[in-house]
C-alpha cells in the first residue's frame, strides 16, 4: 500500500472518527483497494452490498477510479444515485458521474498550483536552498518536510468555477 493511501485514510478518519464514536456513522465496511483499481473496487463494494443487505448509505473512495468501480457495483443494484460517493483527481470520468448524479462529489487539486509549486521547490533545491515548508510528514522512514495545499471539492455547483474554469477539462468533454 502506498504512502498516499495511508495519508488519505488518516485525513478520512480524522473527519469521520467524532461521528462514529458518538454513534452518528456505523462504518460497515472498510477495505484498501488493491492497486487503486477499478475492478477491485467493485468487488469489495459487491461484498460490502451483499454483507449489509444494500443497506449502505455513503462510500468514501481514495480517488474516481475506485469511486467508478464501487458505482459499478451500485449500479448492478439499482443504487446508483442514491447512496453518496466521494472520489479525488476530478478525472474526466468522475465528473461526467457526477453531473449524471452518480458521484456526489471529487477532491481536486489544480494542476497549476502544484506545477508551481513544484517548480519552486525544484529551483530552491537546485539553488542549494531548503524548500519552504508548512509541515512534516512521515514516509514511514523519516520526517519530510512538506508543502500542503488546499484541495478544491467539486460537485455539481461547482463544476464550472472550478475544473473548467482553469481548462482541465474542457466544457465540450463533458
Amino acid at each position: 500500500m502506498d504512502n498516499n493511501a495511508k495519508l488519505f485514510r488518516a485525513g478520512q478518519m480524522k473527519v469521520l472518527k467524532p461521528y462514529v464514536d458518538d454513534g452518528k456513522i456505523k462504518i460497515v465496511g472498510d477495505q484498501w483497494v488493491d492497486g487503486w483499481l477499478p475492478e477491485n473496487a467493485l468487488k469489495i463494494m459487491e461484498n460490502a452490498l451483499t454483507a449489509n443487505n444494500n443497506k449502505i448509505d455513503a462510500v468514501v473512495a481514495s480517488n474516481d477510479a475506485t469511486a467508478g468501480g464501487a458505482i459499478q457495483a451500485l449500479t448492478a443494484q439499482g443504487l446508483a444515485g442514491k447512496v453518496a460517493i466521494s472520489g479525488q483527481d476530478a478525472d474526466l470520468a468522475g465528473v461526467k458521474r457526477i453531473i449524471s448524479g452518480t458521484q456526489t462529489m471529487t477532491v481536486y487539486k489544480p494542476i497549476t498550483t502544484l506545477a508551481t509549486n513544484a517548480a519552486e521547490i525544484a529551483v530552491e533545491l537546485g539553488n542549494d536552498k531548503q524548500p519552504k515548508a508548512d509541515t512534516t510528514l512521515n514516509n514511514g522512514l523519516k520526517d519530510v518536510p512538506s508543502r500542503l495545499l488546499t484541495p478544491i471539492e467539486v460537485n455539481k455547483e461547482n463544476i464550472d468555477a472550478t475544473v473548467i474554469k482553469d481548462g482541465f477539462h474542457k466544457k465540450s468533454e463533458l
